[in-house]
């Protein structure tokens, strides 16, 4: 008997535990994450705009030989021998001559009218900064060997002036970090 009591009172007490229902509603569900905007992306180059860059990239490969040309000089005018000056101011002459070669080539792809506004004004000083320097690679060519220093000097002066105007182009071509950062 007691045996059978406690049989009825566990299948009772079991029934009411699986039939049994919580009286707490079920918790809610979090609402999705906002999808982040992403930030605009820049306009796309057009294709004179490619070109001038294809021609700025051949100028600047005559521009690494010019700062090439004119570093052998400065190191051999600080310390060396008078036939490692003569070499180092032969080298800057032939350098000259390959960078301007270089240079001509590139030139004519960079036309500042492909781009509007600021873009363009800094465009155009870029492209006088590489005319001026240009010019004077001719008269580099000739005089180097006889007078190094000079014509080194002279090309450092042009070669500050086209870097300046060679990151004041880039720099404005970077898209502006701290607006989509703040359009998000």
């Amino acid at each position: 008997m007691l045996l059978g009591l406690v049989m009825v009172v566990t299948l009772v007490a079991y029934q009411d535990t699986v039939t049994h229902k919580d009286s707490l509603p079920p918790p809610p569900v979090p609402a999705p994450a906002p999808v982040p905007v992403p930030a605009p992306a820049p306009p796309q180059p057009t294709i004179e705009q490619i070109r001038f860059m294809e021609g700025l990239k051949t100028a600047t490969r005559g521009i690494a030989q010019i700062k090439n040309g004119v570093d052998r000089v400065v190191r051999t005018q600080q310390a060396g021998d008078s036939l490692t000056r003569r070499r180092a101011a032969r080298r800057l002459g032939g350098l000259c001559g390959t960078a301007r070669t270089f240079i001509i080539s590139g030139r004519p792809k960079m036309q500042a009218t492909v781009y509007a506004d600021t873009m363009r004004v800094l465009a155009k000083q870029l492209t006088t900064r590489l005319d001026s320097l240009n010019a004077a690679l001719p008269i580099c060519e000739k005089t180097a060997g006889r007078d190094p220093s000079t014509v080194a000097t002279s090309l450092t002066t042009r070669l500050k002036n086209y870097d300046d105007a060679i990151l004041a182009f880039r720099t404005a071509l970077k898209p502006d970090s701290t607006k989509a950062i703040s359009q998000q």
